[in-house]
This record gives C-alpha cells, structure tokens and sequence, in this order.
C-alpha cells in the first residue's frame, strides 16, 4: 500500500537502510505528470484558444452555472423554474448538480470575472489535472511505483472521449471519471484496511450528485466486483463492508434520480426500447486501432459515419504491455478487480447504442483508458525488465504496425496523419533499447514515456486542434450577454433556427441561445434542457437547444386566448430566416426589426409566468399569490359544471392541490385544477413537489445515517486496535 509521500526504502551490503533519493519522490513524480497535463493542454490553447470551451459548453454548462450562481447569491437554491418552461425541472434534469457543492463553487466562480471563455477553461484545467491527480493515487494505491503513477495519470487524460468530446464539450463526463477516480482510490485504500471510509463517503457523494449517469453506472460495476470477489473468497467481513458502503452510493441514487425517472412519462426520454443505430458505440475494429493517437476510424456520430477526430484513441502504450510479461504474472491476482471491470466497460462499449434512456456508450470510453493505465503502470512496476529485448520490441512495432494499418483502412484518406503518428511511436519504442533509456530500469523508460507521450500527441494537436462537435462563436462577455435582453420584458421565447446566430457574432446582439440566455437574468423559455416535455415540444415543434419550426410564429398567436398569452409572454425574438423573413406585429405587441432578427414586444406587458393564466366563464378567483413552486388562490365564484383554473406553468408530475383537484393540462402542457361549486370561498394551494420526493428524502437521510454510522464505528475499532 503506497500513499503519496511513501517511497521504498533500500538495504545496503551492510544492512544499514537507504533512503530514496530525490529522484524516488513521489511528490516529484506527481509534479511531473501534472506538468504533462499542463502541457499538452496549453499546445491544444495556443492552437484553439476556445477548446475548452465548444458546443454544450457554450450552450449548456456555462449558463447553467452562471444561473446556479446567481441563485446561490440570492440565498436560494433552485428546484423549480416556472418561467423556463421545459427547461425549468432542475432536479428531473439532473445534471443542474443542485445537491453538489462542488457544482456550487463553479456555479459561483462564473461571477467572478467578465470572461465566460477565462472561466470555462480555467474550471476544466483543474479537472484536468485533479483527474491526474486522482489516478496517479489509485495506481499508488495499488503499488504501482511513483514513476510508473506519473505515467498513468498522464495517460489518464490524454483518452480520446476525453479530450475531444468531454473536456471541450461534455464537463459532467469529464467530472465523472475525475470524482471516479478518486472513489475507487479511496475505496481501494479502505478495503485494504489502510484509511478510514469518510474519503469515499465524500467523493461518492460528489460523483452521484453531478446527475451524470454513466459515472455512477461505473461505481456500481466496481463495487459488484469487489462484492463478487470477496464473496468468492468467502470473506464475510469484506462482503458485509463491500455491501454496506454501496448501499451509500445507491441510496443517493434513489434521491438524484428518481424525480427524473418519474418526470419521464411525459418527456422524450420515456423510451424502454433497446437498440442499436450504431450511434455514438464502437467496434472491434475501432478498439483495434485505439493505439494510434492519430488514427481516426468509421464511429457514426453527428459528423456523419466516419470520425473525423481519434475518438477510440485509448493510448499508444499499449504495444509496450508485450514487454512486461513478467509484470503480468507478479501481478494477475492483484488486478483481479481492474480486469474484471475493463471487461464489463468494454462490453458496454460495444454494446447496443440505446439502453432505454441511456445513450452514447462511447461515453464510457474514459473509463477504460483509466483501467488501461492503471494496468500499465502496476504491471510495468513489477516487471520492466532491466534490458529491453530487441525482440519483443519488435513485436511491439509490429502491433503498432497492424494498429495502424486499421487506423488507415477505417478512413484510407488520412494516410499523411495516421503515417506520420506510426512512425513517432515507431521511434519511441525503438529509441527503448538504448541503453539509457530502456535498459536503466524502470525509472529512466517511465521518464522517457512521460516526455515522448507528449511528442506522440504533438501530430495529433496539430491536426485535429478541436472537437468535432459545434462551435457556436458565442460571445465571452458576460456583461454583453446580459446586455441582449436590457429592453425586453420577462417571458422571452425564440423562433426560428437559432443555430444560424453562429454565422455572424454580430448576431448575439440581438438574440442569445439555449443556456445563455441565464446570463439576462430573465424568464426564458428557450433554455437548454434534456427533458423536452412531449406536448409542449410537439405543439411548438421545439427542440432541447429552442430551435423552433416557423410555423412555430403562428401557433403562438392563433386563438384567443393564445398560446404566448397563456406563456405569460412578452417578448417573442424571431431570427430571420425561410418563412421569416417578413413578421407583422399581431394585435397589442410591436416589432422592431434588426439585422438579424424581429423582436416582438408586449404593448402592456403580463405578470411573470407561473401564476393563473385565465380561468372559465363563470369563475373568479382573488388573492392570488405565487413563488416557483406553488400557487394559493380563493375562490369566489364557479359556474355549475366545467369550471377550471389554468396556470402558466407546465403540468409537471409533483404537483398536489390542496382543496380542490388536478384537471387534465389545458393544450396538454398547462397546469390546470378542476373546481366545483363546493369550492366558493376556499382557499385552494398548488404546490410542486418533485414526484416520489418522500421516498428520496428518506434515501438521503438513511444514507447520511449509514455515512455517519459506519465511519463512527471504524473509528472506534481502529482506536481499540491502537490501544490494544
């Protein structure tokens, strides 16, 4: 068991003991690898100065933090956002990470400065490196030398998903695998006896409560194999601990989840179906080429069939495991765990692309680089050799070869690139069986990976220098985003193709997108979510990202009352665009027109949404009074039959009404309570609260109490044990 200020000492001929020199420390090594880090991420800077910050980040995290923050300074910490619409679920939405307080530093570090794209990049440097960090001590963990650590943090964060899909684009994966990390180290550390459990309490906590899912079904694969094990060892006592900590976990999963679980019925992501549109999994012929940091393969995804970025990359150290046999057999027993859950995260991979709700297993792939360097850097600690064969060198090029043959037959146009990177890594590996390089043990071939892993990434920084999903040239200016809706009234709705803003960044003088619109500090419907609310979506032919159909224009005014009345609207932005290009103010609005844009202002503007919409004829109500998550009213009048009250607000599963009864939802979205005669003078209450939330306090609070429990009983046995 080795911490990170742990080092072997060495017996002289005379018996005395040496201690390590300098070079041994692994608080050097750990340095060294997060320098790596450093590195490799300020070269993809200086190539692309926005790569960390791209698509969802553009559209998703970093407005959802700033309005997270926002909240946080006014003391409040959102559930429910009537004004936002579909957008408006935070905790079905999950990964608003509302119970995170790790989420809520980042959400408050976006007010520090002006500059989105500053604080964006600096938030994912430091999961960067943290995720370095983290796997540099699981591989301690499991006695892997501080040299051969430093390797696998490095590694750890050089994966292709990582680099070119959650880094730029996807922060929640990037948290996962980073809190991951530090999860199965802490856990690790407490099965062996060596620390108490409070560390894996803590970041599991954390890990769960980010509301990204794959993470989570990763710890739940790691402790079903270390419950496995132990129970095959007939180990009782390591069984019953195994048990008890995953209750944790699973618990906070009863408590983040579910609200999300029960809002489905009335989303898009309702489906139960399990499927394979080869979307966003892999092959084996893509894991094939995974050695080549070069290589590209035929991975379908929002480009198309073909990637055109090394999303399968794993790590070109891969052919160096032939030259460590002798590591594999001191080690197998000891990597049991690992093995057994590089296999699962394989299948998983190349399993179907749709699991019901779950999608885009390639979304596991960081997983699998992180066992993969953990395996390498234990194996190579108990076996480099100390002269580097000529012959199993070869065998290694000749893997690299054959990788790198598939890399090419995947996409044959990408020959220059995938040539280029075969033969770096070529002259790597032979550059192994120089004396003082390969044939200097393991201190000297890890230092000389460390440095060469940085040169093999060089060709692909300088060809593939972003993501391959959207770049939406959004401003970096906060104030300026806040500036866009200074003249517009709350209630704000977006129709047309906002995703055409990108074509001009003048245009974000007009009109914002998605999450940005956080920003304004305004009621906007057209946020980001991932919850599209089914009937609301249809009728307004709305996408997650609020994209809209023109027709979209018309159907927010047909009737009386209309649908913009019943949204509590007061400023619709329509982006020009086929079918728009000409737009007439309907009665009792104005339009102004821009460059880029029609904005359609309210002449006497409505009260923000969230409150009663209109009620039947017959039926009067007073007293009415309304915060995000309920509304009280009384009621004075009631026609004899089919009297109802419509709320502008979207009928979420959680909502209870204290006094009278929900109604079917008015145009199949709105909140609607059915009255009676009975009802005239009773003070009737709509309250949300999320769907089954007894059942997920009662979780929470049973896993603070098991939290609680166990960590004061393992005190108080390792106290007796120190005393006895």
């Amino acid at each position: 068991m080795h911490s990170l200020t742990e080092t072997e000492d060495r017996s002289t001929p005379d018996g005395s003991v040496q201690k390590p020199g300098w070079r041994q420390s692994p608080v050097l090594w750990l340095a060294a690898s997060v320098a790596a880090v450093m590195a490799m991420m300020l070269a993809r800077l200086v190539r692309e100065p926005r790569f960390l910050f791209w698509d969802d980040t553009q559209l998703g995290a970093f407005g959802q933090w700033y309005g997270l923050g926002s909240r946080l300074l006014e003391g409040q910490l959102p559930i429910l956002s009537p004004g936002a619409w579909q957008g408006g679920n935070y905790l079905a939405e999950g990964q608003w990470g509302i119970w995170n307080p790790l989420t809520w530093l980042i959400a408050l570090s976006m007010h520090v400065g002006d500059g989105a794209t500053v604080a964006v990049t600096l938030v994912k440097l430091v999961f960067l490196v943290a995720l370095c960090i983290g796997v540099f001590l699981l591989a301690r963990a499991y006695g892997a030398q501080p040299w051969w650590a430093a390797v696998a943090g490095f590694t750890a964060t050089a994966g292709g998903q990582t680099i070119f899909m959650d880094a730029p684009s996807w922060v929640t994966g990037l948290q996962n695998a980073t809190l991951f990390a530090f999860v199965w180290w802490a856990l690790k550390r407490h099965l062996d006896g060596a620390r108490g459990p409070l560390p894996f309490f803590v970041a599991s906590y954390l890990l769960v409560t980010i509301g990204y899912v794959f993470g989570v079904i990763e710890l739940a694969i790691l402790l079903f194999v270390f419950l496995g094990f132990a129970i095959a060892a007939k180990n009782r006592a390591q069984a019953l601990r195994v048990a008890l900590l995953g209750c944790f976990p699973a618990l906070l999963t009863v408590f983040v989840y579910l609200p999300g679980v029960l809002t489905a019925p009335v989303t898009r992501r309702a489906g139960s179906d399990i499927l394979n549109d080869l979307f966003l999994n892999m092959d084996l012929g893509d894991l094939a080429a995974s050695p080549i940091a070069t290589g590209v393969s035929s991975v379908r995804g929002y480009w198309g069939d073909f990637l055109p970025v090394p999303l399968q990359y794993v790590t070109w150290l891969l052919p160096l495991l032939v030259l460590i046999s002798a590591g594999w057999r001191a080690s197998l027993r000891d990597l049991r765990v690992p093995l057994v859950l590089l296999g699962v995260t394989l299948a998983l991979v190349i399993g179907p692309s749709v699991v019901g709700p779950l999608r885009y297993p390639a979304r596991m792939m960081p997983y699998v680089v992180m066992v993969v360097a953990l395996l390498i850097a234990v194996v190579a600690s108990r076996g480099w050799p100390q002269r580097v064969s000529p012959r199993r060198i070869l065998v290694a090029a000749l893997i690299t070869v054959v990788s790198g043959w598939l890399a090419w037959a995947a996409q044959p146009s990408s020959w220059v690139v995938v040539a280029v990177g075969v033969l770096i890594q070529l002259g790597v590996l032979f550059a192994l069986l120089h004396r003082r390089v390969g044939g200097r043990g393991g201190k000297a071939a890890a230092g000389w990976l460390l440095i060469a892993s940085l040169v093999v990434i060089a060709p692909q920084i300088a060809k593939y220098p972003s993501s391959p999903l959207g770049n939406f040239n959004v401003p970096s200016s906060v104030s300026a985003m806040h500036d866009v809706a200074s003249g517009m009234g709350d209630g704000i709705f977006t129709v047309g193709d906002v995703y055409s803003l990108q074509r001009d960044p003048r245009s974000y003088e007009e009109s914002l997108v998605a999450n940005l619109w956080y920003t304004t500090g305004k009621d906007v419907a057209s946020v980001y979510t991932v919850l599209p609310f089914t009937s609301y979506a249809d009728q307004l032919c709305v996408d997650i990202r609020g994209w809209t159909c023109a027709d979209a224009l018309d159907t927010l005014f047909e009737g009386s009352p209309t649908i913009a009345d019943d949204m509590a609207l007061n400023t619709v932005v329509v982006i020009k665009g086929e079918g728009l290009d000409d737009v007439r103010a309907p009665a009792g609005w104005t339009a102004d027109e821009g460059e880029f844009t029609w904005t359609l202002h309210r002449t006497d503007e409505l009260p923000r949404a969230g409150g009663i919409a209109r009620v039947s004829d017959g039926v009067t109500v007073s007293n009415v009074t309304h915060d995000d998550t309920s509304v009280t009213f009384t009621v004075d009048s009631v026609a004899q039959s089919g009297s109802e009250v419509v709320m502008s607000r979207l009928a979420w599963p959680g909502y209870t009404v204290d006094g009278a009864e929900l109604a079917a939802p008015d145009r199949g979205f709105l909140l609607s309570v059915a009255l009676d005669p009975s009802d005239v003078g009773s003070t009737i209450r709509v309250q949300f609260s999320p769907p089954g939330w007894t059942a997920e306090v009662a979780a929470a609070a049973l896993a603070g109490v098991l939290a609680l429990s166990y960590t004061l009983w393992f005190a108080v046995r390792a106290r007796a044990r120190r005393r006895a």
